[in-house]
């Protein structure tokens, strides 16, 4: 009798020390981690939140006039050449009528610039800039467009502004500019225009999306700006200080509701609903039971094991 008790008291202690064993292997399986987790949690905190809106756009000119030939005829010598400053009347190149370039049938004569600016190449239907004009090129008739005279008073920045951030934007609202090719230097301007009529945009795998053509006036042009530089717009919408927020990338949402994911142990978390607020391109503000210092993940836990 003694025996059988003794032999099932051990089972009984086996059987919990591999219970121990399996829940202590399971825990510790919990708590080993991948070393880049650190890569997917972000923390909650309080401070200011600025809403900015940034916006990319190509700076153009909303006043130029195209130089026309008063014929068929050649280009016989180059007066002004491209990216070089014109005064009105000035003249630009000397054009000789007639098919032949030897004729002298025809006495070549001064073409002058309709305006003062910046002369270019002219711009074709297509958007592109045409061929360089060179000595000795035939032109086929007096409606083929030779130069441009940029009006360099009136550069702007086009926009193409989503339907979601349209009327984030007001007329007159002042923004700040800075220009890829000019680095280190900052411009002011303004919203001038807003289109009232939205325009479609294609995306990627034949995606499409509603914008608004959006013009930027610039306060003072310089001669560093050349047409068709890629410019960044930075509109200054209004701030929120001491905000509870957190990074964007930790908002998930199902359906109407939205929800973070906030870090235990491990991978160990909690689904706690949220109530956004205030949003930037990078920070939300949230709102429910989060608190500043809370670890959250921005992705899914159960993806990351």
């Amino acid at each position: 009798m003694k025996k059988i008790i003794k032999t099932a008291l051990w089972a009984v202690l086996l059987l919990l020390a591999l219970s121990a064993a399996f829940y202590g292997y399971g825990r510790y399986s919990r708590m080993l981690v991948r070393p880049d987790i650190e890569d997917f949690l972000r923390k909650v905190e309080k401070g200011e939140l600025k809403l900015d809106l940034q916006e990319s756009g190509e700076l153009v000119s909303r006043d130029s006039l195209d130089v026309f030939p008063p014929g068929r005829g050649f280009i016989v010598e180059i007066t002004k050449k491209e990216g070089e400053y014109v005064e009105k009347g000035e003249k630009i190149m000397m054009f000789k009528g007639g098919e032949r370039i030897d004729s002298d049938q025809y006495v070549p004569v001064p073409v002058t610039a309709p305006r003062e600016g910046l002369l270019t190449r002219c711009v074709s239907m297509r958007g592109s800039s045409d061929a360089e004009i060179r000595e000795g090129n035939r032109v086929s008739g007096p409606t083929n467009c030779v130069a441009r005279v940029v009006d360099m008073k009136t550069l702007a920045v086009n926009l193409q502004i989503s339907e979601i951030d349209i009327y984030k934007l007001r007329p007159g609202m002042p923004v700040s500019i800075t220009f890829t090719a000019i680095p280190g230097e900052k411009f002011a301007g303004r919203v001038d225009v807003i289109s009232p009529m939205a325009e479609v945009r294609s995306g990627t795998w034949g995606s499409t999306t509603k914008v608004f053509r959006v013009v930027i006036s610039i306060d003072r042009p310089t001669q560093k700006m050349r047409v068709g530089m890629s410019a960044v717009v930075t509109a200054n919408l209004k701030a929120k200080q001491d905000a509870l927020k957190a990074p964007i990338e930790v908002l998930f949402q199902e359906g109407l509701n939205y929800f973070v994911y906030r870090r235990k142990q491990g991978y160990e978390y909690e689904k706690v609903q949220v109530f956004p607020g205030l949003r930037s391109e990078s920070e939300v503000e949230l709102k429910g039971e989060v608190g500043p210092g809370d670890v959250l993940f921005t992705a899914r836990p159960e993806t990351l094991r």
